[in-house]
């Protein structure tokens, strides 16, 4: 059986200064293991990537940035690497990787879902950190989605690259999750913000429309995780389905790479140049030209 799975994601930490109340991490279905120191994170690091051949890493948590040191050996061992933060935390401006930055809506929705002063702390660490060298991460929760139309101010303000924009993964009954009708509304809402403001959004067309309710069956037969990528916890077990593991709901998967991959496996071209964007390789950053060819394919 071919165990290659070029992408890994992984939590790096179980720490984190916040509690986000729509974080699929935290939850009383599955407690946090405790870390594992770094010698003993490494070995396993390198026992994983050799496993299932692993070429691109994103690093998830927990906040990453709270191990920085470990985040950066972690690193230098794939060419291709990307990092999920909060944004709470001042960010390096020499990490070589892709960085997301979450942002979930204006400061009174972000404070609301994330704590209070999450949302100006996140703005006066990007203000440091050069112009399009990061890109944003807005998930749309039931709290958060009537502020489609603020995005683009975000964009402007922060001077990101852009934003990637997913749906929560909730349960069945989660007060944040939007599906059905709704969630319909909100891509007919993404799709007119992406024709009217240009460069706001990074995903496609293409992409957006793979959001609606009634391709979530594609998605879920097509999804990365059953022969692209693998996720590990912080002692390296394996999470199934995926990265959310008990709390995946794949009835209505809001995953923004997950819609990515599936728009790039359809023949978007856009998608691809976004994926290759958000794993930069090691010598390049987030917004610089990437790599093609075959040499670009083997990593994503």
């Amino acid at each position: 059986m071919n165990q290659t799975r070029p992408i890994g994601i992984f939590d790096l930490t179980g720490e984190c200064p916040l509690r986000c109340r729509h974080c699929y991490f935290y939850t009383d279905v599955s407690p946090v293991p405790p870390d594992l120191d770094d010698e003993g994170f490494l070995l396993k690091l390198e026992q994983a990537r050799d496993t299932y051949g692993i070429r691109s890493a994103f690093w998830i948590g927990g906040e990453p940035l709270l191990r920085l040191d470990l985040l950066r050996e972690a690193m230098a061992l794939f060419p291709r690497n990307a990092i999920a933060t909060s944004g709470v935390i001042p960010v390096p401006t020499d990490l070589g990787a892709g960085l997301l930055v979450s942002i979930d809506g204006p400061r009174e929705v972000h404070d609301a879902l994330r704590g209070e002063g999450a949302f100006d702390t996140a703005m006066r660490n990007m203000a440091e950190l050069p112009a399009q060298s990061f890109a944003l991460a807005t998930t749309l929760t039931a709290e958060s989605v009537e502020y489609i139309s603020w995005l683009p101010e975000l964009v402007a303000s922060t001077r990101a690259l852009g934003i990637l924009v997913g749906f929560h993964v909730g349960r069945p009954g989660d007060p944040s999750r939007v599906d059905g009708h709704r969630r319909d509304q909100a891509v007919d809402e993404l799709l007119r913000l992406h024709r009217d403001f240009p460069g706001t959004l990074l995903h496609s067309r293409n992409a957006i429309e793979l959001f609606r309710s009634r391709y979530s069956e594609e998605i879920a037969k097509t999804c990365i995780y059953k022969d692209k990528a693998v996720s590990f916890d912080v002692n390296f077990k394996i999470k199934e389905p995926c990265t959310f593991a008990e709390n995946a709901s794949c009835d209505a998967c809001g995953c923004p790479v997950v819609i990515a991959h599936a728009a790039r496996d359809g023949g978007d071209e856009a998608s691809e140049g976004l994926l290759q964007a958000l794993f930069p390789r090691r010598e390049t950053m987030i917004g610089q030209p990437a790599v093609s060819g075959d040499e670009a394919s083997l990593s994503l």
